[in-house]
């Protein structure tokens, strides 16, 4: 059977393509929480009695820094420790709070198991405490809420209160928090006057909003800071006023900064750079800067409250930060951080290496070693040479978790490789195939015993161990034994003219694979890509009109522009619009397709212009109206083309801010001058084996595709938000209709890549796609990371997923776009009255 028709090889492509995806984000987003791990148990009281804590959501330290609140800038100058807290990435509101209260940077996996609920299980302080009270956004008291021990009590407001409306107020979101403590106060405050660990926990959005609204710059940010020192002092002076003085610590921090454009997720300084003020019972007076890792709070917190450490903490405390008379104290709490920290990296070495809990590692040796040591100098009373050994011992153990979290990495990205090296031969060799005449079985049966041994032998070392090098050590074997069974039993056959052809041919789609990788990475290689193509396509498709030429070439220029996700450019929009309603002017058409046209082309304009409120129904009703208006157009392919380009150009307007109307205009044209008349095929054609030409044209449409998602800098909306991208439709925080809607932006230009693909696409053009693909995937393998910022992390993923899905983006966007370019109104009803006629 041709391997086209053979569905147990879709089957296996597709279980193959499953496995490398579900491998990769395994290998680099394996949670990092280990559960049942003992805790160590505090048995003297700490410094503070109540904490305070205050986290201003998406205040970022350079804003803090140039406009110090009266309030806070008195207690950064007389009472307490300040400075910058280095958060990690990804800059959210959920892992920056995870990281303040647990000493826990956010579980990666998280990303695949839902956002706005907890995956898992992790400790906190708020675990910890006697009771803690909390009160913001229902998405981050929604996570602290849900624990098991019931020791968190929150309560949230309407997720409707947080809207990017300009008009609307964001202080508002700040006065309900500081009122609910108020209410605590009054009525709440009495039952815990003389309890200890108590937590009160206040998340504040309004500088986020604020920030995304109006920008981190703005008098409405500052204006909000203010509001928030204002009420803090209140609440400060109210605390000191009932409780016991100075028995109360008060912390005032953020959990990620902002752009100056107002987003976060772009790995900038000012998103990383937020401030901390800690001041009241049990710290240190010291108005220098201090620098600190943002996990390193959670320890401190531990410690002033004189509770547990969470369990999976890996933040190191910093004893300069308590006041002198707890010295001692605190290099017993330092101690208990770093046994904390011991039982993480022997829990980490166990699931690593696989080896039992009596063989342990050097490192863990050193560390006990260590602790002993400080123990020992603590009895002799040596204060000052036991502080010592347990900061460099603190740190020797941070390092020594970190070790054993990546040691599994590279062995199972090796396994990986392996596996899609195999298959990337094996595939190549299936679309080239040619049996062989003689079959060499001793050959056959001595690379299977081989491959059997090799299974056999991983299973004895690592079968009771660990499971997951297991599975993939069996995964690389099997891919690459069938790889060599291929080989022994086919041989390569491509359809050429000359060797010449195919030598030239080879070397020329190997550097555009080459280009479009690198391009993935610097986008801007992308505009040598589409020079080289449309080199590409002249010498070996013999084809392309000038103006075909031309586009390309202007296609060419959009990757080198800068990324869509500053300040907006609305001149650049409102100049695609009016081209786009030249050529609707212009061109010949019915007048019924014309007045349509224009009508909707300016009713887009004035609500763009924000003459117009789309939000209510108009933006909607342009959106979910265009397949229909596209289905009154003829079925000629330019006809279809200028259809599709000027009704889906309208929604795309509304959802701009730069130039991404110009790029689907110019990408729109260009497919208008294919060279199809010779060309068209259909995808099932009887074609036997690929040849140079259909590599060239895979190679195409690969980078048109690629064009799609990176010409414009698109993929940076997936990975920051900025919530002008959907104000012509909704303002109201809404993750999936907003995420739906920036998706939706995304497959406007990839649709018509799909219409092009029906004009000149065949089954071994695919086959053509689905190798250069893989070949494509191969090196991005290594470039997914958990690390680095929401942008790095985002765009890592987004490359993988983008280059592994491309074959079927391009088979799913062909037929997809049967809907635009083969329904039309007349057939529909045409077809209905020929049933009609024939039953009657």
């Amino acid at each position: 059977m041709n391997y086209k028709y053979n569905y147990s090889w879709g089957i296996l492509t597709l279980v193959i393509h499953l496995i490398l995806l579900w491998g990769v984000l395994d290998i680099n987003f394996h949670s990092p929480i280990i559960q049942n791990l003992p805790r160590i148990p505090v048995t003297e009281k700490g410094p503070a009695k109540r904490l305070l804590i205050f986290v201003a959501d998406g205040l970022r330290f350079r804003t803090f820094w140039d406009n110090i609140p009266p309030y806070l800038s008195d207690v950064i100058r007389l009472d307490g420790i300040w400075g910058i807290s280095h958060t990690r990435m990804p800059t959210e509101s959920r892992p920056g709070n995870i990281a303040i209260v647990a000493g826990l940077y956010e579980d990666p996996s998280a990303l695949f198991k839902g956002w706005k609920e907890n995956p898992v299980d992790f400790d906190s302080v708020f675990n910890q405490s006697y009771l803690t009270w909390g009160w913001g956004s229902p998405d981050i008291i929604s996570l602290f809420s849900k624990g098991k021990q019931g020791n968190f009590i929150g309560k949230s407001y309407s997720a409707s209160w947080q809207d990017f409306d300009p008009s609307s107020s964001t202080i508002r979101l700040d006065s309900w928090v500081f009122e609910q403590f108020l209410q605590w106060f009054n009525n709440d405050a009495d039952s815990v006057k003389d309890k200890d660990k108590i937590i009160i926990f206040f998340h504040l959005l309004g500088c986020d909003t604020a920030g995304h609204v109006s920008k981190p710059h703005s008098s409405a940010y500052i204006d909000n800071l203010k509001y928030v020192d204002k009420r803090i002092e209140e609440i400060v002076h109210k605390t000191e006023n009932y409780f016991e003085p100075g028995s109360t610590a008060y912390l005032f921090t953020s959990d990620h900064g902002m752009t100056d454009w107002g987003s976060h997720g772009s790995g900038s300084k000012d998103e990383t750079e937020t401030p901390f003020v800690i001041w009241g019972a049990g710290v240190s007076k010291n108005s220098n800067l201090q620098d600190i890792e943002q996990a390193d709070l959670t320890p401190l917190i531990s410690t002033l409250l004189g509770i547990p450490v969470p369990v999976n903490n890996e933040g190191i405390l910093k004893l300069h930060f308590l006041s002198s008379e707890y010295k001692e104290y605190g290099v017993r709490a330092l101690l208990r951080n770093i046994r904390q920290l011991s039982f993480q990296v022997e829990a980490n070495r166990e699931l690593s290496l696989g080896t039992s809990k009596i063989r342990t590692n050097w490192r863990e040796r050193q560390i006990n070693a260590s602790i002993q040591r400080i123990e020992t100098l603590m009895r002799e009373g040596k204060l000052a040479e036991s502080i010592a050994e347990g900061e460099r011992t603190v740190l020797f153990a941070k390092v020594s978790l970190n070790y054993f979290r990546q040691y599994q990495r590279n062995r199972l990205i090796l396994y990986l490789t392996l596996m899609w090296l195999g298959w990337i031969t094996l595939l190549f060799l299936k679309i080239t195939a040619k049996p062989k005449q003689i079959k060499k079985s001793f050959l056959l049966k001595l690379t299977f015993c081989f491959a059997f041994f090799l299974l056999l032998a991983e299973y004895v070392v690592f079968g009771y161990k660990d499971q997951r090098i297991l599975g993939y050590g069996i995964l690389s074997i099997v891919s690459i034994w069938l790889a060599i069974f291929q080989f022994i039993n086919t041989s390569s056959f491509l359809r050429i003219k000359s060797t010449k052809i195919l030598l030239f041919g080879v070397i020329m789609i190997t550097l555009l694979i080459l280009i479009m990788f690198a391009g993935l990475i610097y986008r801007t290689f992308f505009t040598f890509a589409m020079l080289y193509i449309v080199l590409l396509q002249k010498i070996l498709l013999s084809g392309g009109n000038s103006w075909f030429l031309r586009t390309g070439l202007f296609l060419a220029v959009f990757p080198s522009l800068p990324v869509v996700e500053s300040e907006p450019r609305i001149i650049l929009v409102l100049i695609s619009l009016f081209f786009i309603g030249l050529i609707s002017f212009k061109r010949e058409s019915s007048g019924k397709i014309k007045c349509l046209e224009i009508t909707r082309l300016i009713l887009t304009g004035l609500v763009y212009l924000e003459i117009l409120d789309g939000r209510s129904w108009i933006s909607w009703l342009i959106l979910f109206s265009t397949p229909i208006c596209i289905w009154m157009y003829a079925l000629e392919f330019d006809e279809m083309i200028m259809g599709v380009t000027l009704h889906l150009s309208c929604p795309l307007v509304l959802l701009s801010t730069s130039y991404e109307p110009l790029f689907f205009l110019v990408l729109a044209y260009h497919f208008r001058y294919w060279p199809i008349e010779s060309e068209q095929k259909d995808l099932k054609d009887n074609t036997t084996h690929i040849d140079i030409q259909d590599l060239v044209k895979a190679a195409s449409l690969m980078l048109y595709t690629l064009l799609c998602f990176f010409g414009t800098g698109n993929m940076a909306s997936i990975s920051s938000f900025d919530p002008r991208w959907t104000r012509h439709f909704v303002t109201v925080f809404s993750p999936f209709t907003m995420m739906i809607l920036i998706l939706l932006k995304i497959m406007i230009p990839l649709i018509l890549v799909g219409c092009a693909s029906r004009a000149f696409a065949s089954s071994t053009v695919f086959a053509g796609v689905l190798f250069l693909g893989n070949c494509l995937t191969l090196p991005l393998i290594f470039g997914v990371t958990n690390h680095g910022s929401w942008l790095d992390i985002g765009s890592a993923i987004s490359r993988f997923i983008i280059a592994l899905a491309l074959p079927y983006s391009l088979f799913i966007l062909y037929y997809l776009s049967y809907a635009f370019i083969s329904l039309r109104f007349s057939n529909t009803l045409k077809s209905a009255f020929q049933k009609a006629s024939q039953s009657v």
